[in-house]
Order: C-alpha cells, then structure tokens, then sequence
C-alpha cells in the first residue's frame, strides 16, 4: 500500500523539519509540498528532502490562500503522477498518529476496509504554559486539551484523508474530499492529530498576518471562509493579538481547573517521539 501526503506550507521553518521526519517515519513514502512563498528558510528545508527524493517540490508565489485549489492539485498528482493507495493532506501543525500507537498510520489505513473512501482523523490541540527562555515548544506543550473549541465555542472540526482518486476535490480547510472513485467514510475513526498552533508568540505572529492578509487579499470569499484567521488579523491590527495569544495558553489557574475537569491530560508522547529525531538528524535545531 502506497501512502502520500500532501503539504502547502508558508514559513513554518519551527516545525516543518519535524512534521517531515514524523510522516516519514509513519509510513508516508512521498510528501508532495507547496511552498507559498516562505521567507523564513523553510524551503531551504524543503530542498534538502527534494534532494533526497522523499519530497516533491513547487512555488506558488501568489498570496491569496486558494488552499482548495492547490490542496486539490497536489492529491490528484499524488494519485495520477505516483499511484498513491492513500492521500493525507497535511498542515504543518499536525502530527497523524493511529489511535493504537503500536502501530503507524500506513498499517492503521491499510486495515480499512476496501469500501470504504475516507478515514475521519479527531484533532486536538496540545497547549502549554506560554514560553520562556528558549525551551523547545515540545517541551511545553505537554497537555492534550480533549475538549478543544473555537472562540465560537464550536469543537475543532476534523480532518480525514481519503483513497487516491485521480478527480479528488479537497475542499478548503483540508477538512473532506469528494471524487467519483472515493468510497463512503470509515464508520470507525482510528486517527488522531496532535495539532500544535501554539508553538510561540513570534510564531502565532507570522501565521496571523500571513494567512490573515492572504484571506484580505482573495475577493472570492465571503467572510466567513477563514473566519478565524480574519478575526485574528483584525486583532493583529489593533494590537491585541498577543493578548489574544497570552490567554489561549495555559495559565496555572487554567491547567488546575483543566486537571480537575479531565479535560486536559497529560501527553507526552509527541514530545518523547519527536526527540528522536534530535538524535538522528544531529542537533538540527529545526527540530524541536
């Protein structure tokens, strides 16, 4: 079984080396990646797995976020240009893992059953203290918020990958797929994502104003696609999106009453399986 995923991606430099390495790691044969125009050395990296042949890369230099449009792109090469069984579409911030940790996420999609098209993946953030000093965010994000919502107070939608189909539709957002040769969903969902937003202040910043003024920028939209994002980017303007940062981290306060409620718990599993990586790739200090 041939798993690939696809990655569109704009200055993720913190995270991205980490986010390759665990795909990899998990069974993904291919990432096909999308640089939006990173200025911050995150296709320096790219290039490097490029050049090893574990990742095809392209440059879409226009800043107006048609994530469907591109995303669609990339999972129909996947399944025309390198016969992928399987197709993830992939953030930066999100690590796949199999509910069943013994096993990865090509042996968990290989279990599906033939009938079924798409797997549903559960995400869930992992949050922290805010930093200080110069800790790696995997060494702070050690709580699993099980109950994590939008400032809407809607529950974090999921994602879910999907069998390779060379007229897949992925919609924005990476949240479905739809094509002619893909299946009915899973009615089991042996998936999660650890899904790591919150990484620094310096890093929330450049996410916020990248993809807030790339949603400014895109006239198709109406207002509510990426509705977070615009909201964010309006407190980016006024000056209260670290305000806005501070409070979605963790305080004392917070974390007790979260303990208490069950609704955070204690997960150190990225942490301890990322930190792998810092052996094998000799201190990079991309990864975490």
């Amino acid at each position: 079984m041939k798993l690939v995923a696809t990655l569109l991606v704009r200055d993720e430099a913190d995270v991205v080396r980490a986010t390759i390495e665990h795909h990899l790691g998990q069974g993904v044969e291919l990432i096909i990646a999308m640089d939006n125009g990173s200025v911050d050395g995150t296709i320096d990296i790219l290039r490097e797995y490029e050049r090893d042949g574990r990742l095809e890369l392209t440059v879409q230099p226009d800043h107006d976020y048609r994530q469907s449009e591109w995303v669609t792109q990339m999972a129909r090469r996947a399944s025309t240009a390198h016969g992928a069984d399987w197709v993830i579409n992939l953030d930066a911030d999100e690590f796949w893992v199999p509910r069943d940790r013994r096993l990865r996420l090509v042996d968990a999609l290989a279990a599906v059953p033939d009938r079924c098209g798409t797997v549903v993946a559960m995400r869930t953030d992992l949050v922290g203290l805010p930093e200080r000093g110069n800790r790696p965010w995997t060494s702070r994000l050690r709580w699993r918020n099980l109950r994590t919502v939008s400032e809407r107070g809607t529950p974090l939608a999921p994602k879910s990958c999907h069998r390779g189909d060379p007229d897949v539709v992925v919609p924005q957002g990476n949240h479905g797929a739809q094509g002619p040769l893909i299946g009915p969903p899973s009615p089991e969902t042996p998936l999660d994502i650890y899904h790591v937003p919150l990484r620094s202040w310096e890093q929330f910043r450049r996410k916020i104003d990248n993809g807030g003024s790339a949603y400014a920028a895109n006239v198709e939209f109406g207002p509510e696609v990426g509705w977070h994002w615009r909201a964010d980017y309006e407190r980016l303007r006024d000056g209260t999106l670290e305000r806005t940062y501070r409070d979605r981290c963790l305080s004392r306060r917070s974390l007790v009453s979260g303990i208490l409620r069950r609704t955070l718990v204690r997960d150190r599993w990225l942490e301890f399986s990322l930190a792998t990586l810092v052996d094998r790739l000799e201190g990079d200090s991309t990864v975490p």
